[in-house]
């Protein structure tokens, strides 16, 4: 074969790969349509915890028992709702996850906007689920005038924007909260998980003593280490700043 011709068989070749990671690339950027399930929360609601699930993780037992554990602290609390917020099927297609969030984000946020007495917005994910947080975030903050005060904690998640952008969720998320926090655990095997949040306090739970006698995945062990230790701080509202906790610093376990 002479040099035209291979030059000509890898200009098509590369053209091939060109086209599929361009395919990808728009695949993963727009959203599937969207049924959006509301929260239909009471009108006199003062304070809100929306927890929210992964990628194929609607199931997961550990954010069961960490919402129910929020419902039993609050239970005494005036005009507050623990919701666990199931954001399946949307959330599943691990490539359109980020896409589908930009969607459903802003619905809730709009949703929440109309609660005239909300006073504090707890907003806790796992995983995938912290593609919801900003874009809820931001769209409440644009349909208020005077916004409640919205915290975020993160558990291991997920940044990855597009198909090629593993970096999205460490230099964005929680950039919108008032307060935001992540636990993470750098040594497990899904990526864009194993860095700290430019705009979040963060905890490195990856080699905290508990985690030996831990017997699930890697991805997971953030979520316990959470809610192994939640206690009446993380319940109460308002307590937690960046004037004592820096945006971008990390405390290791």
């Amino acid at each position: 074969m002479d040099k035209s011709r291979r030059r000509k068989r890898w200009v098509y070749v590369l053209g091939i790969i060109a086209t599929a990671c361009l395919a990808f690339e728009t695949y993963a950027r727009f959203p599937a349509r969207i049924a959006a399930t509301p929260l239909n929360l009471d009108a006199e609601t003062m304070a809100v915890i929306l927890i929210f699930h992964g990628t194929r993780g609607r199931n997961e037992p550990t954010l069961t028992a960490l919402t129910e554990q929020f419902a039993n602290a609050a239970a005494d609390a005036p005009a507050t709702t623990v919701v666990k917020y199931i954001w399946s099927p949307y959330s599943d297609n691990q490539f359109r996850a980020s896409a589908n969030a930009e969607r459903i984000g802003p619905i809730l946020g709009k949703e929440l906007a109309r609660l005239p007495r909300l006073e504090s917005i707890r907003l806790i994910a796992h995983s995938a689920g912290a593609y919801l947080l900003d874009p809820l975030c931001k769209a409440y903050r644009e349909a208020v005038d005077r916004p409640a005060r919205i915290e975020m904690t993160f558990l291991d998640p997920i940044g990855i924007k597009g198909a090629w952008d593993f970096g999205y969720g460490y230099r964005n998320y929680g950039h919108c909260a008032d307060f935001a926090q992540a636990f993470i655990n750098v040594d497990d095997i899904v990526p864009g998980t194993n860095a700290p949040l430019k705009h979040a306090y963060n905890f490195d739970v990856t080699e905290a003593e508990a985690r030996s006698r831990f017997t699930g995945r890697g991805h997971i062990w953030p979520v316990q280490f959470y809610l192994d230790q939640l206690g009446e701080i993380d319940i109460t509202p308002g307590i937690r700043n960046h004037s004592a906790h820096n945006r971008g610093e990390v405390e290791i376990l």
